[in-house]
């Protein structure tokens, strides 16, 4: 035990030390109460909320891991994890850290070694493999599980009941202001995604409509003079930037009846090589789309849902890749590309609305395609995984529900 002034931990506590302690405690928590109250900024906050943890207990290695979805996800450690311990997530339910956010309960192994609670991959993972006693507390915020602080030592049955009781001091005074900083940093975020989408939807509007207008009016001015050629050839680009125009309204229709929820599935049975085809036949290139699935294999599902989300995904495999290949089986649909992969800085958000790698802004588009696609499969009850193949390109994975 850590606590200034609280003496050696081995050392028998007296009525007169453990008060000495107890007023220490309560004057670093007070502490910790006035530094992290108007606190904003959540990565210097959960910083800070290490230091504070070092201050009440002795351990070899500390997290804060805060909730995404269904994950847990590493918000900060002291020391540094090892990289691949910080870059991993940690399904909830799963492992001790995983159990305290599924329960809101403190989960503690005194020997990880022989915890038959322990998920084996995970630890043996990078960092963690050299931890062997574990202590997992829940972050409460208004009754919900926000996430877990956790502490770690070299050696087995490191923490006693005192050092619990610390940490869930801690958590208790920490957990409104971690909440409080993250949706700060949230409503930030969304402001900058609303500032961005609208100067992309300005963008993608005008460049169509600049070009029929500019045509249209050429046409109109001077359609006497001009030869069919170049009558034909002006049209053609109109009809394109109009086709454009259709598209991105139907994209963002879309997008409102889905964010609404008023889109349901009708499930069918239906040919899956039938579906797929039409993906195909309808793609910007079709001549770019190869596809490979057996003529008899059936599943059961709304085929309009179905055709519109592997069209986003086909879409987007033309876009950045260069091709689409889709191939499926009674298990999976697959769409792969030959491009780049996915760019780092869009791996953990790939799914989000708006989202675009900065490699790609002189590619058209608003970032609604794959949102829109997941939001689909989840309509149908199927799961879909995006990742960048070995050999290059991206593979998107999607299971049907069975």
């Amino acid at each position: 035990m850590r606590v200034p002034m609280s003496g050696d931990r081995s050392a028998p506590r007296d009525a007169e030390s453990r008060l000495t302690r107890l007023l220490d405690t309560h004057a670093l928590l007070a502490q910790v109460s006035r530094e992290l109250g108007p606190a904003l900024d959540l990565a210097s906050l959960v910083e800070r909320v290490l230091g504070a943890m070092r201050g009440l207990v002795e351990f070899r290695g500390g997290t804060i891991q805060l909730i995404d979805g269904d994950d847990l996800y590493i918000a900060a450690s002291d020391p540094p994890a090892s990289a691949e311990v910080m870059h991993s997530r940690l399904p909830i339910g799963k492992g001790l850290s995983g159990r305290a956010a599924q329960t809101g309960e403190t989960f503690y192994s005194p020997d990880l070694d022989s915890d038959p609670r322990v998920d084996r991959a995970v630890r043996s993972l990078g960092s963690n493999a050299d931890i062997r006693s574990y202590l997992a507390i829940p972050l409460i915020c208004l009754g919900e599980v926000i996430g877990v602080l956790q502490v770690d030592a070299a050696t087995p049955d490191a923490f006693d009941d005192d050092d619990r009781t610390l940490l869930e001091g801690l958590a208790a005074q920490v957990a409104s202001a971690i909440e409080s900083a993250r949706r700060f940093e949230q409503v930030m975020e969304l402001e900058r995604l609303k500032s961005d989408f609208i100067a992309r939807v300005s963008h993608e509007l005008r460049t169509p409509i600049t070009i029929v207008g500019g045509f249209v009016s050429t046409l109109l001015a001077h359609g006497d003079a001009l030869g069919p050629d170049q009558r034909a050839s002006m049209l053609e680009r109109v009809d394109t930037a109009v086709t454009r125009l259709a598209a991105l309204i139907e994209d963002l229709i879309t997008l409102s009846r889905l964010e609404t929820g008023v889109v349901t599935a009708h499930p069918e049975t239906v040919v899956l090589a039938d579906v797929l085809e039409g993906v195909r036949r309808t793609a910007a290139d079709p001549e770019l789309v190869t596809v490979e699935v057996a003529t008899d294999v059936i599943v059961t599902t709304d085929p309009e849902l179905l055709t519109r989300a592997l069209s986003l995904f086909v879409d987007n495999a033309l876009k950045y890749g260069g091709s689409a290949r889709i191939r499926a089986d009674e298990e999976e649909i697959l769409v792969a590309d030959e491009g780049e992969g996915i760019p780092d800085d869009v791996q953990s958000t790939l799914f989000e609305l708006f989202t675009r790698s900065a490699s790609t802004t002189a590619v058209p588009g608003l970032g609604l395609g794959l949102p829109m696609a997941r939001t689909l499969l989840d309509v149908l009850g199927a799961h879909v995984k995006v990742e960048s193949a070995p050999s290059g390109g991206t593979v998107v994975r999607i299971r049907l529900p069975r």
